[in-house]
């Protein structure tokens, strides 16, 4: 990744608004994006990294998985019921772009949202989903490039309108009254700066697709996929004065002539991905700004709140547990990988039945401790460090007698006379004297590590239907981690020579 740049080289409004808007207003978005290009900078990124970057966050969750499973990404419909799957099916790049593109819309309407606010986030992701599909239809590589580059290509726009406050009344005040006059130029005379120039700051700033700058450059771009970004936004601000203007066509005249294809083709194309842009700003979160994407068939618009997001704690779902069990066992149809596997177990865990703190701890390779490996809940990086105890003390403490007695335990109470004296010492801290389930992981007849979940930070009550599908989940863990050990013997017997496996 590139060296940041350097601010004072900017103008000092423009740089007084990075500051602003990188320390003060929406840091939450650049860290983000910073974690998940720092995973996908990485020559060893993972499906399990992305994954759990997303699994932090419900809401973040539940967006990827209702864009992953939309005719937008999905068109061929195969259902999708866990990130992990998600990523394997549609890639590391789409989903990056999903969560990038979920991240700038939350910044924008957790702020002030305000009209005009709203406005340029519809415009954008309608211009967005216009320049992508433009692009697909040349064939080009890089369409998710293209989707989130033409998402990006106002939001010094957005950002400026969502956090100017009672400052944003002048220039408000200015465009109304010259309705007529190039908005560059108020910007430029009223604040000192282009909105545009925000634009490109923020971008090289926080290091996004340099694909924004080619796209700044509209028609004057060499860049085939800049003059797409541009043509969707021209497409998206002039569809709001209808879709029949003398302006609007020649717009489709002019996307006509860049893809080969007859006028009147290329205007139905474009009113039918109006349509698309609606239902991908509501799988986003930005119903409101849905509503003000203009489609030619109004009625088909549902009333939809500004964001909406599932409810603070995931309740069972059994729907959902027989989904991912069954993506499961189609992973375990090919060669799978004993990570993913593990991972997919405990998204089935954390989401399926409702927990809200969910591990998987492993053994150290000289047996003396087990630790967090993978961790989901609100209070993940907490419960990361806290996990991890001692399997050499005596008396043994349970994790320790789980190892020679793999079985699962639900711990509905200290005071259990079957468990007293084997729950000692820092186990009560580490997981803040919650009620829990339980249960070993076994690679080739060792155990290897534990499933642990409770809802203790909601303090709901634990229950035998959902004690019962843990350990199916943990079942199906440990059954297809013994499939894996099968075929790792096997494809070794193969390796043999002849008489190796005569002998």
């Amino acid at each position: 990744m590139s060296a940041t740049p350097d601010r004072s080289q900017l103008p000092l409004p423009l740089r007084s608004w990075m500051v602003r808007l990188s320390e003060e207003e929406i840091p939450i978005f650049s860290q983000t994006v910073s974690e998940i290009s720092r995973i996908m900078s990485k020559e060893e990124y993972s499906t399990m990294a992305l994954s759990r970057v997303i699994l932090q966050d419900p809401s973040m969750t539940a967006k990827v998985l209702k864009l992953a499973n939309s005719v937008f990404y999905n068109p061929g419909g195969t259902t999708i019921s866990t990130i992990t799957r998600a990523v394997m099916v549609l890639g590391f790049e789409a989903v990056q772009i999903i969560c990038i593109s979920i991240a700038v819309i939350e910044s924008l309407v957790q702020g002030p949202a305000k009209e005009r606010v709203q406005r340029e986030l519809a415009r954008s992701i309608h211009a967005a989903t216009q320049a992508r599909n433009l692009s697909l239809q040349t064939k080009l590589p890089e369409s998710e490039e293209v989707f989130i580059a033409a998402l990006l290509l106002n939001l010094g726009q957005m950002a400026y309108w969502c956090f100017a406050g009672s400052e944003g009344e002048t220039l408000d005040a200015a465009l109304r009254a010259e309705p007529d006059e190039d908005p560059d130029e108020i910007e430029a005379k009223v604040l000192g700066f282009k909105l545009s120039h925000l634009t490109s700051a923020i971008a090289q700033e926080w290091q996004l697709t340099p694909l924004v700058g080619e796209a700044l450059k509209g028609r004057a771009s060499k860049d085939p996929r800049g003059r797409f970004i541009h043509l969707g936004h021209l497409i998206a601000r002039e569809a709001e004065s209808g879709w029949a203007t003398h302006e609007m066509k020649q717009i489709v005249t002019e996307a006509s002539r860049l893809l080969g294809t007859p006028v009147n083709q290329v205007g139905s194309m474009i009113q039918g991905v109006a349509e698309e842009a609606v239902n991908t700003a509501r799988a986003m979160g930005a119903g409101a700004a849905a509503r003000l994407i203009p489609v030619v068939r109004r009625g088909l618009a549902a009333p939809e709140t500004v964001w909406d997001g599932p409810d603070d704690w995931a309740e069972p779902d059994p729907m959902l547990q027989l989904k991912i069990l069954r993506e499961i066992t189609t992973i375990m149809q090919g060669k799978p990988d004993l990570n993913i596997v593990l991972e997919m177990v405990l998204e089935g865990i954390h989401r399926g039945i409702g927990m809200d703190r969910t591990v998987l701890a492993v053994v150290s390779p000289k047996r003396q401790s087990v630790r967090a490996k993978f961790v989901l809940g609100m209070d993940r990086t907490s419960l990361t460090g806290k996990f991890h105890f001692d399997l050499g003390s005596r008396p043994q403490n349970l994790f320790s007698n789980l190892m020679d007695e793999p079985r699962p335990v639900w711990v509905s109470s200290y005071n259990d006379p079957d468990l007293k004296g084997r729950l000692f010492g820092n186990i009560f801290e580490g997981i803040d004297r919650a009620k829990f389930f339980v249960e070993p992981v076994l690679f080739a007849n060792q155990t290897i590590g534990v499933f642990y979940a409770d809802r203790h930070l909601s303090q709901r009550d634990l229950d035998t239907e959902s004690f019962e599908s843990f350990k199916l989940f943990v079942y199906q863990a440990n059954l297809g981690l013994e499939y894996i050990t099968r075929q790792k013997l096997a494809e070794r017997a193969s390796d043999l020579p002849v008489e190796g496996k005569l002998g």
